[in-house]
């Protein structure tokens, strides 16, 4: 029976795979076998010792195996080693000089490295259709919104250029972050690696080297969880963006916005139970929804890295939800928001329409023009401040309100008339797009 609706629900199977059991024994395992040969090249153990647990890492061990063994023994790492032992004897030196957190979290880094190229090529993927909706759209003129008001002019293709550039910038942080998060060790229970002489440090170094991984060096039982939450903490910044861009397309596909739309399949596809009528962004309501579970990791994360001494067991059970979880569902809205983009409905019609039906919005513009023709700008701001305000209580027209306040004697009405007109007040809309452009094209160079 399944109950997580990880299972049955969200996310990809080749994620899930990432850190599915039988994944996780395998680089279990694999951890066991380079630590093993490197305790052999640096003669802590007899030459010959890891040959025996090669045959098991290429035979593998039945998951339920060892679940059986782990309800009689109570401990998931000696269920595993007695796993092994039944498959091949002869493993006198198997797990050596080691203890069970220097295979679990050198497991975790294997899965979390064999996650990253996903995450990549995620963020690549959104940056593409972003890029693709920043280059057709970059001069198509709409309206600004801030406090939900109807604000300065911008462009289509510049709101899709702030979201580029924020996704430009967390595939950067998934370059930085690499040295610090994809780290083992084995330098046993308490971080002295004492067991193997003086070896235990370089033992270490050589093994997570043949793993592709850092090494950890300074450290108690366990890897320094100041690493898996920063970790967890590049997921919540990616899952925090998602939700502002997904928000963004619903509040744009507002019927009394109605300036995008999420792709919909009026053939089949159904919006409301109750209201055939209904086309609900639903996708992007789904983004917004799993992106809060991604940032609600943190919190676990954080606390979990609060031990006592060298070591106790109350990060445990929590780091089987929190890294799993936020990559299996990081990865899985980062997908659907891909395809929300990549398949989006732009009106520019609508976009024009609802600009030019908003004269307000040129403000800015008034005062910038008075303040260059030597009025005093906080005199400018007062005069088109006025004018707003009698616009919006008397429902003069916004030109009107102006007029009235002797503003030909600075602008002409022919000139206003111009000036007035939202369209080519987009500043360096185009170049910034175009710059944003440019840095994504590096970051795709990158791969």
């Amino acid at each position: 029976m399944s109950v997580s609706p990880i299972e049955y629900r969200y996310g990809r199977k080749i994620i899930k795979d990432i850190f599915s059991e039988e994944n996780r024994i395998k680089y279990m395992l694999e951890a066991e076998l380079a630590i093993s040969r490197a305790q052999e090249e640096l003669n802590v153990i007899p030459k010959g010792s890891s040959k025996k647990i090669e045959e098991v890492v290429k035979e593998g061990i039945d998951p339920k195996r060892v679940k059986e063994i782990e309800n009689e023994v109570k401990h998931d790492i000696m269920a595993l080693i007695k796993a092994a032992s039944e498959k091949v004897e002869g493993m006198d030196y198997f797990h050596f000089g080691i203890t069970s957190n220097d295979i679990n979290d050198t497991a975790t880094a294997l899965q979390i490295k064999q996650f990253m190229p996903y995450l990549h090529e995620d963020l690549l993927k959104l940056g593409n259709s972003l890029a693709k909706l920043v280059l057709k759209y970059k001069k198509t003129p709409m309206l600004g919104r801030t406090h939900g008001q109807h604000a300065s002019p911008i462009t289509f293709g510049l709101k899709m250029a702030t979201y580029l550039a924020e996704v430009n910038r967390h595939i950067e942080r998934t370059f930085e972050i690499k040295s610090r998060i994809l780290v083992g060790k084995a330098l046993g229970p308490v971080g002295t690696g004492a067991s193997m002489g003086t070896k235990g440090l370089e033992v270490s170094k050589r093994a997570m080297s043949s793993l592709g991984l850092g090494s950890e060096i300074a450290t108690g039982q366990i890897v320094s969880r100041d690493r898996y939450v920063e970790f967890v903490n590049l997921l919540s910044g990616m899952a925090a963006s998602l939700e502002k861009f997904a928000t963004e397309v619903r509040n744009l596909q507002r019927p009394e916005i109605g300036e995008v739309m999420e792709n919909f399949n009026p053939v089949k596809q159904v919006g409301s139970s109750s209201m055939p009528s209904k086309r609900n962004p639903i996708d992007s309501e789904n983004v917004c929804s799993l992106s809060r579970m991604v940032r609600a990791m943190v919190t676990p994360e954080i606390e979990g890295s609060i031990t006592w001494h060298e070591r106790d067991l109350t990060n445990s059970a929590l780091e089987r939800f929190t890294i799993p979880y936020s990559c299996i569902l990081i990865d899985h809205i980062l997908v659907k928001m891909e395809k929300i983009f990549s398949n989006l409905y732009v009106d520019d019609r609508r976009m024009l329409q609802n600009l030019m039906n908003s004269p307000l919005s040129i403000s800015e513009r008034i005062v910038s023009e008075l303040t260059l023709r030597g009025i005093n700008r906080q005199d400018s701001h007062e005069l088109v401040r006025k004018a707003s305000m009698i616009s919006y209580d008397i429902h003069k027209t916004f030109k009107d309100a102006l007029l009235e306040q002797s503003i030909t004697d600075h602008i002409g009405e022919k000139e206003l008339d111009e000036i007035l007109s939202p369209v080519s007040f987009i500043g360096s809309s185009e170049a910034i797009c175009d710059e944003i452009l440019r840095e994504a094209l590096k970051n795709g160079s990158k791969q």
